[in-house]
């Protein structure tokens, strides 16, 4: 494999990833950390499979996939913040929910909790991953466009850290925060719908540590963009690495398990030794 096979690898890894961790970016900005996303996108790829089979159009599929996933949040977020609820607890409470849900309406719908595949869920691999890679870096930069060149984004950027600045301008930050998971949210289902597209069906588990890994990626990058970015390759290196490593004769002789765990040991690594600002 040369050089550049490995970078369009790692450009095509990385893609997906960072458009969660834009999502994911905004909501810390707004002081809402979203811990839904793991899950989130596991349920962004069923829905994306479950409208596919049901319009036959990938297109529709994505919009209603990201469309419904993005309600959710919303109607929850609401219900939680009327409430007055734990916020911190609800995001992680959300990753249980949405697992059910996943759950609950394979097996209403397709009488299954395992592999989801069609014939009609069929889609050429190399141009798959060119198409939804194109479209990740588009989104991704335009939330990094807005965050930084709006006012909408400013507004959002001082959520989480000056809201008394935001009340005494007569600005709610309430609201943005909500938007900010509605962000998070669509960027999170948009993400499972692209990994559905590439592997031309749905499985459980798919995010594969994606949503945990993003979160991983804001906090290593102190909430700056291009450096939250270059995390995020930094991420799918270290993936497409676990993947090949395995066939170099050098590293035959570690365990499968060990490899695939890399991204996890190198975020966890990284996170316990670049120091952190108080």
């Amino acid at each position: 494999m040369n050089i550049i096979s490995v970078l369009l690898n790692i450009i095509y890894i990385a893609a997906p990833l960072l458009v969660v961790t834009m999502g994911a970016l905004v909501s810390e900005y707004a002081g809402r950390m979203a811990m839904f996303l793991e899950y989130l996108i596991n349920m962004g790829a069923f829905f994306c499979y479950a409208f596919m089979l049901l319009s036959h159009n990938v297109v529709f599929a994505c919009f209603a996939s990201v469309l419904l996933c993005a309600a959710i949040v919303f109607v929850l977020e609401r219900i939680a913040s009327r409430f007055n609820a734990n916020m911190f607890l609800i995001s992680l409470a959300m990753n249980l929910l949405f697992a059910s849900f996943t759950t609950f309406f394979s097996v209403q719908i397709f009488k299954t909790r395992g592999v989801l595949y069609s014939e009609y869920f069929l889609f050429n691999a190399p141009k798959t991953r060119i198409i939804t890679s194109i479209f990740c870096y588009f989104i991704a930069i335009v939330e990094i466009l807005v965050l930084k060149y709006t006012r909408p984004g400013l507004i959002m950027r001082i959520t989480g850290s000056d809201s008394q600045v935001l009340s005494s301008q007569g600005i709610s930050a309430d609201k943005y925060r909500c938007i900010s998971w509605i962000v998070a949210s669509a960027s999170g289902a948009f993400a499972g719908c692209v990994l559905a597209l590439r592997l031309s069906g749905y499985v459980p588990g798919m995010s594969g540590g994606r949503g945990w890994t993003a979160l991983a990626a804001v906090f290593l990058g102190k909430k700056r963009p291009l450096v939250v970015a270059l995390s995020v390759i930094v991420f799918a290196f270290c993936e497409f690495a676990s993947t090949h490593l395995q066939n170099i004769q050098l590293f035959t002789n570690i365990p499968s398990a060990i490899l695939l765990a890399l991204p996890y040991l190198v975020s966890l690594i990284l996170i316990a030794f670049v120091p952190q600002e108080k």
